[in-house]
């Protein structure tokens, strides 16, 4: 559903008055229309008692929002090509954020919100990563993807940015990335070309309307939103204290299922990580961890792997035709298209897409696949 240019004005000025919390705003839009809140904040004529602030927070109030302009908020958001919905509309990812009890109370986005239909896993850590995080993030991103899971993170710098940019051009996977400020601000700014890259196909998603800047406070804030759109949720280093743990927290008290990238108990980035290990969370040494969890064992196509490449999903297919005139994997890597080097990694590939399984230490044809020698 479209709304109004008047109401995505005055969603857009009551979402960015500075003293307007998220919990204010939800209980303000529960009892009041958008532009019908709006008047009374601008005219100082009471709200509903419920929802009532004290008297010298409705002035300041009241003095924020009377400087601002509806039109000129709505005309932003309409050439920043920002959509704006509440709950109840129908872009609202209502499977994921309906019944959340922190939900927000309105979200602006650019790009494709049908990616919150995806299966989606968040990919968060710190901002400070090492190389080898930066490179198990990216990786692991693009795995995501390649599996047909959509990556939820923060587009911050170090992990968050590396797991984005590992899903970009991996498919049929997508990129879902939550701001802590207008998703039309690039922060930091060396992530604008990935910001644009991810509104054509994927979704950028935020709190706060276009133009507002990052604020320290609005991380922790963004940081619940990231957990109740994540299934799962992978911290891949993390410092001792800091937003991935905020994340971590948020996910467990929503059910949703943590887990973490072991790391070098000399390195100060993988130490809350392990401190997450050490407290439960279950560890992941591959991307096959991870599909574990949400129950993805195999695909029902012929395996699409690495970006979806039609020519190793050839070879793929030769390997399990080879398998099935021959006696073992060895016979088998003789015998498939490729190169010497490219064959070894053949039964993985065919694993991966749920092709093949083990039994007694070998790889064999699953038994819901078809082969015909």
């Amino acid at each position: 559903m479209i709304l109004a240019a008047e109401v995505v004005g005055a969603l857009a000025v009551l979402a960015g008055l500075r003293l307007m919390s998220r919990r204010r705003l939800a209980m303000i839009l529960d009892v009041h229309h958008a532009v019908d809140a709006l008047e009374r904040i601008r005219s100082g004529a009471p709200l509903s008692p419920e929802v009532e602030p004290r008297a010298d927070v409705r002035e300041r109030l009241r003095a924020q929002a009377s400087t601002v302009s509806v039109s000129r908020h709505a005309s932003r958001c309409r050439e920043a090509g920002v959509s704006v919905t509440v709950p109840g509309d129908g872009d609202y990812p209502c499977g994921a954020l309906i019944d959340d009890p922190e939900r927000p109370a309105v979200l602006f986005f650019r790009g494709d919100s049908s990616v919150l239909a995806d299966r989606r896993v968040g990919v968060v850590g710190t901002r400070n990563a090492t190389a080898a995080g930066r490179a198990t993030a990216a990786d692991l991103g693009a795995r995501l993807a390649e599996a047909g899971v959509s990556v939820v993170s923060g587009l911050a710098r170090g992990i968050d940015t590396a797991s984005h940019r590992g899903v970009l051009g991996s498919g049929p996977g997508r990129a879902v990335a939550v701001l802590g400020n207008g998703p039309d601000v690039a922060y930091p700014r060396s992530n604008r070309d990935l910001l644009d890259r991810l509104v054509e196909g994927h979704l950028v998603i935020s709190e706060w309307p276009p133009g507002t800047p990052p604020e320290a406070f609005h991380f922790p804030l963004r940081n619940r939103v990231i957990a109740a759109l994540s299934e799962v949720l992978v911290v891949v280093e993390s410092r001792a204290s800091g937003g991935s743990l905020i994340t971590a927290r948020e996910a467990l008290e929503r059910g949703v299922e943590v887990m973490a990238v072991p790391g070098s108990p000399r390195s100060p980035a993988s130490e809350g990580a392990n401190h997450l290990l050490r407290d439960g969370a279950a560890p992941v040494t591959s991307v096959n961890d991870v599909l574990e969890v949400l129950s993805i064992t195999h695909r029902s196509e012929w395996p699409r792997l690495a970006g979806g490449h039609r020519r190793r999903s050839l070879r793929c297919c030769s390997m399990l035709v080879a398998m099935a005139r021959g006696p073992s994997i060895s016979w088998c890597r003789a015998r498939a298209l490729g190169s010497r080097r490219s064959r070894w990694r053949w039964p993985s590939w065919c694993a991966t897409g749920g092709w093949l399984t083990r039994r007694d230490g070998w790889r064999w044809p699953c038994p819901d696949s078809t082969v015909t020698a």
